[in-house]
Parts: C-alpha cells; structure tokens; sequence
C-alpha cells in the first residue's frame, strides 16, 4: 500500500516509500523490461529492498518517492545527490513494465522537477539515459530537458557497452518552456 502523497500530478501522486513496497519493487525491478533499460544485472530478492528502504529511503541525503497512479504503485522516482549550496540536482525514475507508455513517467518527472526548482530552489536538475532507451530519451526532450553531452560507452548492458546521454534544465528554461 503506497505510503502518504508527497505530491500530486495530473494522473500520478508521487507518494513515501514504505516498507510494504518491497514487494512491488522485487517484482518490478526484476522484471527485464525494466532492469535492462536501468543497467541492473544482479538479481534482488524482497529483504535486499527492504534493506534499500531502510538504509536509503530512511536516510536525510536526497529524495526518493514511490510513482502511483490509480492508487497502484507504478515506478519509483528520485534524487539521491542535491547540492543546496550550488543548486543542482541529479533525478532518476522508472517504472513497471505495465506502467509504461501511459503518460505516468512524464508526468511524474515533470511533477518533480517542478518541486526540486519551486520548492528546493535548485537552479539546474540534471537526468540520464542509456543511449538504446529510446523511451526514455524522447520523454526527457518531450518535457523540455535538453541532451547536453553524452558519455561514451558509459555501461555494459546485455553483452555490449552503450552510451548514455546527460539531459539537464535550468530553472529558467523550465519555466519559460511552451
């Protein structure tokens, strides 16, 4: 059961982490139509995430809440690296194989972005994707983000080293898009 609405898009609520969402995260993360695209190669069982939610969720350093849609949990988004001092953030997100192509990512992400700039002052919020995520890279240029570098041969994925590409947006360009 998803934990208390931190935040509410147009079709998501981006809620806390609790400790009964292990369960989804195994089943989900697992999942190769999401572990692939993320670059996980090591399998994790229910206790390892609880473990997750514990040590990270639980801790004070960045922000990681649980994407709902329907009052389901659909994917998880985060920033787990802020520097309040300079005002920039690094974000991430996924979602469940099931979830996906719905809208709920770029809503989400969008939600989030406008916290980590209205609320948390941060003046640049930074994301990547791995180069063969196509999904992913048109939702961050179709919210406004801009590919500003890539990193070559950045992972190894599925026998075979990819890039991945560095999207940024700077609180003036988030307000001022479309």
């Amino acid at each position: 059961m998803p934990g208390a609405p931190f935040l509410e898009g147009d079709s998501v609520d981006l809620c806390t982490i609790e400790k009964d969402d292990a369960e989804f995260l195994t089943e989900a993360l697992n999942d190769p139509e999401v572990r692939v695209p993320l670059g996980i190669a090591e399998p994790k069982n229910e206790t390892q995430h609880e473990e997750w939610i514990e040590e990270q969720v639980s801790s004070d350093e960045g922000f990681n809440l649980l994407v709902v849609a329907d009052d389901e949990p659909v994917g998880v988004i985060n920033s787990n690296w802020l520097s309040e001092r300079h005002g920039h953030a690094v974000m991430s997100a996924w979602l469940a194989s099931d979830a996906q192509g719905q809208g709920y990512g770029a809503d989400a992400t969008s939600t989030f972005i406008d916290f980590l700039i209205d609320e948390r002052r941060m003046e640049t919020v930074r994301a990547e994707a791995f180069a063969f995520n196509e999904r992913s890279n048109a939702m961050l240029q179709s919210i406004g983000m801009e590919r500003v570098g890539t990193i070559p041969n950045w992972a190894f994925v599925d026998g075979e080293h990819h890039d991945s590409h560095i999207y940024a947006v700077t609180a003036d360009q988030w307000r001022n898009r479309n």
